[in-house]
């Protein structure tokens, strides 16, 4: 029986190499390679975190009332939000991630709801973020 795969929020992280995760799958049709999650909780948990992230993220971004993101302002979002959980939970402070199931589980069991995260400890991270650093 082949393995179920569920949405992944940080697909493109896991792809390029900065993140990691227990879950991640890579997965091809046709020609176009994608990321999955082989984990139905997991991927509702990201999808989740993604959501506070994302909606907690427009005024940092200027982006109140904007449907659709650019790749760039979803990355900020994305690795960013990541990266400043990562830090103010004292996990590690590096460029990467190395297990995004991991780090949801930890923010999910400090705060019980996401909705409890303290935002505005993130948003100068992800306003701050590039994704390429400038030689």
């Amino acid at each position: 029986m082949p393995n179920k795969h569920y949405t992944c929020p940080f697909s493109h992280l896991i792809l390029s190499g900065r993140c990691g995760c227990k879950f991640g799958a890579k997965n091809c049709i046709a020609e176009k390679e994608f990321g999955a999650c082989l984990d139905e909780s997991s991927s509702k948990q990201c999808q989740s975190l993604y959501a506070y992230l994302r909606d907690n993220s427009d005024f940092v971004l200027n982006t109140h009332h904007q449907n659709n993101l650019s790749v760039g302002q979803q990355s900020k979002i994305k690795m960013g939000g990541l990266l400043a959980l990562q830090e103010i939970l004292d996990i590690e402070n590096s460029n990467q991630i190395k297990d995004i199931s991991n780090l949801v589980k930890v923010v999910e069991e400090k705060y019980m709801d996401f909705k409890h995260i303290p935002f505005s400890k993130l948003m100068p991270k992800i306003a701050q973020f590039k994704f390429r650093k400038k030689p």
